[in-house]
């Protein structure tokens, strides 16, 4: 049985050329990196320490990654009906059904329309699925810089987060703000998941942005991390 695209449901109005493509590109693109993937031999480190742990311990987890590691989620995570969050663009679009092929769903919302809304949409789905994978830099950078969002989503359902890397051996990059990898085939996929983030005490704004930092800076130490574990260096 063929998996039906989920419905247009944004504020955005698409052009004809833009709805054929959101018609045909997510089973398309699905199809390739769900093959493609098959075809590459993975590592993940820490999954059963830090998400499975968390989720027993404490019901419900927050995953942060950045927005060129969703794939790599989404792979890891496939078929748990797990939410996300994707703009109401039209690259948002485009990403929601991927990730709808994947077996996974999507909280319409950004910081700049939707916000609210997609806030409350999270807070339901932690309390439904007990997870939610976070971009934090999308949808449109600056690369690896985190936005707030997380933070505040932490501190208003008193979720822990996890952060969420990766890295390749041999990898295309497509010329996106992200700078988004595409694995070559037969390549090695490392994922790495860091230390339990506690949320924030309060809403607060400095509360807030101490653990946006944190979240930040545990991301990208992650990286540098899994770089000296695999020997492996990002192409500038």
């Amino acid at each position: 049985m063929r998996l039906p695209d989920i419905p247009y449901d944004s504020p955005y109005t698409f052009s004809r050329k833009q709805k054929i493509a959101l018609t045909i590109l997510p089973p398309v693109v699905s199809f390739l990196l769900k093959n493609l993937f098959a075809l590459c031999e993975w590592t993940v480190f820490d999954k059963e320490e830090y998400i499975d742990r968390t989720i027993k311990t404490e019901g419900r987890v927050l995953i942060a990654f950045w927005h060129e590691h969703m794939a790599f989620g989404a792979h890891l995570f496939q078929g748990t009906h797990y939410h996300t969050l994707a703009s109401y663009s039209y690259d948002g679009e485009l990403a929601a059904r991927i990730v709808h092929r994947f077996g996974l769903e999507t909280v319409r919302g950004s910081s700049s329309k939707g916000g609210s809304d997609a806030l409350k949409g999270l807070q339901k789905a932690l309390e439904n699925q007990g997870c939610v994978g976070w971009t934090l830099d999308g949808p449109k950078g600056p690369r690896r810089v985190a936005k707030p969002g997380i933070a505040v989503l932490s501190a208003r359902t008193k979720t822990p987060i996890v952060p969420m890397t990766a890295i390749v051996s041999k990898c295309w990059h497509l010329k996106s703000w992200d700078r988004f990898p595409i694995p070559k085939p037969f390549s090695k996929i490392y994922v790495s998941f860091g230390p339990t983030i506690p949320p924030p005490p309060s809403e607060e704004e400095h509360q807030i942005e101490n653990t946006r930092r944190e979240v930040e800076n545990a991301l990208n130490t992650l990286i540098q991390r899994l770089q000296k574990v695999t020997g492996i260096q990002e192409s500038s």
